[in-house]
């Protein structure tokens, strides 16, 4: 008896369902309708406000009237005046003319070949006229002229009349659409009416229905709500779980402060199985290291929380008593137990993995922020170095922040000039002549004030806008090189962005043109990991860049693996020992056998050596017995504005012998 009942209630929903959406269905084409007969009616309004041609006609009309009465007061008075008058309107009767053959009167005319010929003769009849109203001073002009003018002005009053009633006739038809869509309005909110209150009774039934459906709804969320926090692969808590764990931990206050500890959890090397065994390892993979996970965390007693948050990012949620020592450990540990091989379908496969953590303390205010301290230390293990666990610090968050606000400057900070070029001199050792300066960028930051290079040039890097300010360098070395004297070259390092960049050689040849600077007094240095990256294409860019007739310089040199085959693969101008050799000078022998055997190798191929980082009197005396002729380092000169370049370069020659005339461009060692 209740299951018919209960069919014959499902049945009466379903058709009241189906009544409702057919009524609303009504409504709105109802609306629809009425929409289409306000706009309609709109239409009409605007045209009754139309009001161009019938003004145009009586305004003609009245043109016509005051030329030809115009006329007729210089015919009784004969003064200047009235004769200038004379001429006056009738300039403004043949304008007036002119505007009837254009815009919506000109359409009306054209409507009725009648009126299109009245109006050419009335046009002809008044631009007739300009030759007697150019001597209406003499006698019997103005009577020929008023005689003329009468024939035209009963053509112009002609037109001005018809179009008057034209007007006349539209606006009537106009009133009358304007009635009908009235009775038809009313019409329509009568119905709108009568389907507003149909609609409102049959929703206080469908209320009911709808209590009912949302009911079983929510009984069939409870049912899944554990398939909806689960990872559909290894079937961990997924990040919804994760976050609904933590939040719940910490409102509560379940855990003292440094007691309670997120891992984020990163595998190392995880695209390279997927790109060489396929997905299905890859997937494989990630199980085993969601199983071996569990078992782990499943370890340590107490009820810990594993989740995959997607991809290869893992999280853990676990109670670390003891705190930052045991949390540290407990990340040693889970580093040693997934590098373990991981025995799968696809054979053995061994994975190290990279661990973040943080401990929620009393400034953790929230779940998002202790999630990002964990990926903020994350983060940081990966830049140390793979298969490592890192803690947070505050610190972190503040390296975050600055590198964001660093970020952020670059546009700023080229368009008001913040980052500005500084220059570093390469000295002659024997001599201590200046022979050329390097560009190096500096920043001082509106906030920040001095930003060293080593960080906003990484930062610019990573952000893409490393050419953009290498070009901004670039073209103020030009420039400032242009001022100084003929002998003194400048050296501009290119960055990897800009290697790789095809319009390279054109935006070169553009600034050595738009700067006035001679190509050969450009050095661009690279170094060798920027050609390796890439090395047909960089080289083929830096053959280009030889044919604009600037030196290219091979920096860091004898840092790579591969500068021998680099020296044969293209014709470098210029070699740059790496300071490193320069460092180790005093205390390994080694390091100026090395430096010892560049410079012979350098002559012997043609190429010029410049030696970087020298710092001390002693590395400058054993580079010199080492052949080295050029250097540059803080003990010669730190980078200084363009400003001070003069200066340094008075103070060099004044230590050169005047006899002396070096070759400050000659290649060699």
């Amino acid at each position: 008896m209740m299951d018919g009942f209960s069919r014959i209630g499902e049945t009466l929903v379903g058709k009241m369902r189906l009544l409702a959406i057919m009524v609303l269905g009504g409504l709105v084409l109802v609306i629809i309708v009425q929409a289409e007969a306000v706009l309609t009616t709109g239409e009409a309004v605007n045209r009754s406000m139309r009001y161009d041609i019938a003004m145009n006609g009586l305004n003609g009309k009245l043109d016509a009237v005051n030329a030809l009465e115009r006329v007729s007061r210089f015919a009784a008075t004969r003064t200047p005046e009235d004769a200038q008058a004379a001429r006056l309107f009738h300039n403004i009767l043949l304008s007036r003319i002119d505007t009837w053959s254009a815009g919506a009167f000109g359409n009306f005319v054209a409507t009725s070949p009648e009126r299109v010929a009245l109006l050419e003769r009335v046009r002809a009849q008044v631009s007739g006229l300009s030759p007697l109203y150019a001597r209406i001073e003499d006698p019997g002009v103005p009577d020929e002229i008023r005689r003329t003018l009468a024939q035209a002005v009963s053509g112009l009053i002609r037109i001005g009349g018809q179009a008057m009633m034209s007007n006349l006739t539209e606006a009537a038809d106009i009133r009358e659409t304007l009635r009908e869509r009235q009775r038809f309005q009313n019409a329509l909110v009568m119905v709108l009416i009568v389907f507003g209150a149909v609609l409102l009774a049959m929703m206080s039934f469908q209320a009911r229905g709808l209590r009912l459906a949302r009911e079983s709804a929510e009984r069939s969320a409870r049912k899944f709500e554990q398939v909806a926090q689960r990872d559909p692969l290894t079937q961990l808590a997924n990040r919804l779980a994760f976050d609904a764990a933590l939040d719940k931990v910490i409102v509560e206050g379940d855990a003292g402060a440094g007691r309670l500890a997120v891992f984020a959890i990163d595998l190392d090397g995880f695209k390279a199985v997927n790109d060489m065994l396929g997905h299905a390892a890859g997937d494989s993979l990630l199980m085993s290291v969601a199983r071996r996970l569990e078992e782990i965390v499943g370890g340590w007693g107490g009820d810990g929380l594993v989740s995959r948050l997607g991809g290869d990012e893992f999280t853990v949620l676990t109670r670390v008593p003891k705190g930052a020592p045991q949390a540290k450990a407990r990340a040693q540990e889970m580093i040693d137990g997934l590098h373990a091989a991981h025995g799968l379908d696809h054979g053995n496969i061994v994975v190290n993995v990279t661990i973040g953590y943080a401990l929620v303390d009393g400034q953790t205010a929230d779940a998002d922020s202790v999630v990002q301290n964990a990926d903020l230390a994350l983060s940081h293990a990966k830049a140390a170095g793979k298969g490592r666990s890192q803690a947070y610090d505050a610190s972190m968050r503040e390296d975050a922040t600055r590198r964001q606000l660093i970020e952020a400057g670059f546009s700023c900070a080229l368009s008001r000039g913040e980052i500005v070029t500084h220059y570093q001199p390469q000295v002659e050792m024997a001599t201590g002549r200046i022979v050329g300066f390097e560009a190096l960028a500096r920043w001082r930051h509106a906030e920040l004030g001095w930003i060293p290079p080593s960080e906003f040039i990484r930062i610019a890097e990573a952000s893409g806008r490393i050419a953009e300010i290498g070009e901004h360098i670039l073209r103020s070395a030009c420039r400032d090189a242009s001022l100084l004297p003929q002998d003194v070259p400048v050296s501009v390092n290119l960055s990897v962005a800009q290697l790789a960049r095809a319009d390279l050689p054109g935006t070169v040849a553009d600034i050595l043109e738009e700067t006035g600077l001679p190509p050969e007094r450009l050095k661009l240095e690279v170094t060798e990991s920027m050609v390796m990256s890439d090395s047909t294409r960089a080289l083929a860019t830096l053959r280009r860049l030889k044919a604009l007739g600037v030196w290219i310089a091979l920096d860091d040199f004898g840092t790579g693996y591969s500068a021998l085959s680099y020296l044969r693969d293209f014709a470098w101008d210029e070699l740059k020992v790496d300071r490193s050799f320069v460092q180790t000078l005093e205390s390994d022998a080694q390091s100026l056998l090395i430096i010892r055997s560049i410079v012979e190798l350098a002559q012997r191929l043609n190429i010029s050596v410049t030696v970087e980082g020298v710092e001390t009197p002693s590395q400058c005396a054993l580079l010199r017995r080492a052949g080295c002729r050029v250097a540059q380092g803080f003990y010669y000169g730190h980078a200084v504005p363009a400003g001070e370049l003069a200066g340094q370069l008075l103070r060099s020659f004044a230590r050169v012998p005047l006899l002396e005339k070096p070759d400050l461009l000659g290649k060699g060692a």
